[in-house]
């Protein structure tokens, strides 16, 4: 990490940053085709201020015809009052669309270009630890893996699993290629969060390398397991691979005979160590910790490092076995409930190095269906509530709360009223979970796998989840406004709209301007935007790490299905209680700009008449119940959004892949 350059960390996060500010003027761009223009341009101090846009050329003749600015740059206003619109001198940043769609089009050429380079980077990269010398590396499913060997077993001890793990990290040319990569993606967490991370990999990555061992000496079917000899055949021809394979690395067979000397006698290939060569073993290799008497400080946290200079394999003719000498403490104690085993050498995980897997359009339509199953169903439940909220919204004062306003409803209008705008509730919420649930899986992994450095991604795993999740809900929110506008009219005004279902709500809504026509359908979508963007941003980070936190302290829960579901509905009911507080304010204005007929008021707009006529508390009406609302049917999305995925057989597990190697000793 120490030999990082700083070059590297500057790319990194030029790159990061050049990526969320396109992402950020592309949420931009698509609040601009609604009809609002925000500014996200950003000066010294933090201070929000528009900024001039030039992408010509900057010549002499251009820059008069832009006309005269000020001491910071900015374009100065007509001199004369009479000059018309196309006298005057180009506005600042976002005053126009054109001036937006161009400096989206400069940032989106800039960024593709980095993440070019960055991938031109990595494609001229050494092989990846699929190229392990070892044997064949590859990656496969959760579901084709074997059972896990069990921790202490004895033909294949953790401490012997470990150090493996060191060597080969240190001599192949795969595994240090992939470690190298790995450090490199952490180097801009902190300190100890990258050395955390570092341990955990490596603990992985060695219950790969002791899961091959295992499968290799125990043999097909564990037939060797009751046979000292046929283990000690194995591990024989184990050494002799190793010894043809690094044998030209200085230090190499040192490390071998020092590496075997660590296996139980019963185990050792006596004679295949006895004929490697006595010159070669005292040949000290070339790695940080070679120079050293004893372990250095940071051998626990360098897992490239291997055994000092003082230690040496010796053979006992008493016992007819190796060694190490001085005598050295290998021990192996479980840690973490028991989920790992730390040793001299490192801890070793209980499971495997895993990744995500890619996603095809088949798991992305399941993902869509899960979703759109999942909202259906929770919405459809909770529409007595919904309609509640919605009618406490659109007629402030009328109901003293929640309670109240279910018993009057009910009395003055019975209980079918309580059912008001079903239709649009099932066909918008269908839309809505069929969208955002996969296009948030979607922009995640194209923010954190391709568009973004491995080390800014992993740094930032919050920013990019919250930047995916709210350009999900920009996709959902297109087609959710015009349904969710029909059924604020059929909740505020059951007498005019529910004899038209939803089709004849569209039409009417889509008629009542005829210059707007069918825009008039998304007169609220710069408010439904926001707000959805607020609440889905929110609500899939919260979710996550609720999710994260539960199961950090109670990590059993993750074995069993129905302990599992569980977690997803806690985390579900904190995530969606969060994420209403948040997006509250959006929220009340857009009940409040659908229910006016024939207006194309914005957001900023209906927030200022809102506050004017009643307070800033009208931002936050029905907060409570729409709390509870939200803590109900986002608990109940994640819960029925997992039980699908587990029916289809998309679950977390599904979707990743362990690496697995088979070892090759020809």
């Amino acid at each position: 990490r120490s030999q990082l350059s700083s070059g590297n960390d500057s790319f990194h996060v030029g790159q990061g940053r050049l990526t969320m500010k396109l992402a950020a003027v592309l949420l931009q761009l698509l609040f601009l085709k609604c009809g609002r223009v925000l500014s996200f341009g950003v000066r010294d101090g933090g201070r929000r201020e528009p900024r001039p846009v030039d992408l010509t050329p900057s010549t002499s003749a251009s820059a008069a015809s832009r006309g005269p600015v000020d001491d910071r740059g900015l374009p100065l206003p007509p001199s004369s009052a009479s000059a018309s619109r196309d006298d005057a001198p180009p506005g600042p940043l976002g005053s126009t669309e054109d001036d937006k769609r161009r400096e989206f089009l400069a940032y989106a050429a800039v960024a593709l270009a980095g993440t070019f380079q960055f991938s031109c980077q990595g494609a001229s990269a050494s092989a990846d630890l699929e190229g392990i010398s070892l044997g064949s590396g590859s990656w496969t499913s959760v579901a084709t893996q074997s059972s896990t060997i069990p921790y202490y077993a004895r033909i294949c001890p953790p401490s012997f699993a470990t150090y493996l793990g060191r060597f080969l990290l240190f001599y192949d040319r795969g595994a240090a290629a992939w470690w190298t990569k790995q450090s490199e993606s952490y180097q801009l967490l902190p300190s100890n969060d990258a050395k955390r991370r570092e341990a955990k990999s490596f603990g992985s990555y060695a219950s790969s390398i002791q899961k091959g061992l295992y499968t290799y000496v125990a043999g097909d079917g564990e037939a060797n397991i009751r046979s000292y000899s046929k283990v000690r055949a194995e591990y024989a021809k184990l050494l002799k691979s190793l010894t043809n394979k690094y044998s030209s690395r200085p230090g190499a067979i040192r490390d071998i005979a020092l590496l075997f000397s660590m296996l139980p006698a019963v185990y050792q290939p006596i004679d295949e160590m006895l004929k490697l060569d006595p010159e070669a073993m005292k040949v000290r290799g070339s790695n940080k910790g070679s120079n050293e008497d004893n372990f250095p400080v940071n051998f626990q946290q360098d897992f490239t490092l291997l055994m000092p200079d003082r230690y040496d394999p010796r053979y006992d003719k008493a016992t007819d076995s190796f060694t190490i000498e001085p005598k050295i403490n290998l021990f192996e104690i479980q840690i973490e409930n028991g989920s790992s085993v730390s040793t001299t050498f490192g801890a070793l995980s209980s499971k495997p190095l895993s990744r995500e897997r890619s996603l095809d359009l088949g798991i992305y339509a399941l993902l869509g269906i899960s979703g759109g199953g999942g909202c259906t169903l929770t919405h459809t439940l909770v529409i007595p509530l919904d309609v509640v909220k919605t009618r406490m919204q659109t007629s402030p004062g009328r109901y003293a709360g929640l309670f109240d306003g279910f018993n009057a409803m009910a009395k003055d209008e019975g209980i079918s009223a309580l059912f008001l705008g079903t239709q649009a509730t099932v066909v918008g919420y269908l839309w809505y979970g069929i969208s955002v649930y996969p296009c948030y899986a979607f922009f995640k992994r194209f923010l954190g796998d391709s568009l973004l450095s491995p080390a800014f991604a992993v740094a930032h795993t919050s920013q990019i989840a919250l930047v995916a999740g709210a350009l999900a809900s920009v996709v959902a929110s297109l087609g959710l406004t015009p349904i969710e506008a029909c059924r604020i009219r059929a909740v505020a005004q059951p007498e005019t709209y529910r004899p038209l279902g939803l089709l004849g709500t569209l039409d009417v809504i889509s008629k009542e301007d005829g210059d707007l026509g069918w825009k008039n359908l998304y007169a609220g979508l710069p408010s439904l935007m926001l707000r959805q963007v607020i609440f889905g941003s929110v609500k899939f980070l919260a979710f996550e790490r609720a999710s994260d936190a539960i199961f950090s302290i109670y990590p059993n829960l993750r074995d069993e299905t129905v302990t599992a579901l569980g977690v997803s509905l806690v985390a579900g009911g904190i995530s969606g209680a969060l994420s209403s507080v948040v997006s509250q304010p959006a929220d009340s204005v857009l009940t409040f700009v659908a229910k006016q007929k024939g207006g194309n008021i914005g957001l900023l707009e209906g927030a200022r008449i809102m506050v004017n006529q009643d307070g800033a508390g009208s931002l936050f009406r029905g907060l409570g119940s729409r709390s509870v609302w939200a803590g109900c049917i986002i608990a109940g999305q994640f819960l029925l959004y997992d039980v699908f995925r587990a029916f289809f057989g998309i679950t977390g597990d599904d979707l990743n892949q362990v690496f697995e190697v088979v070892l090759d000793t020809s």
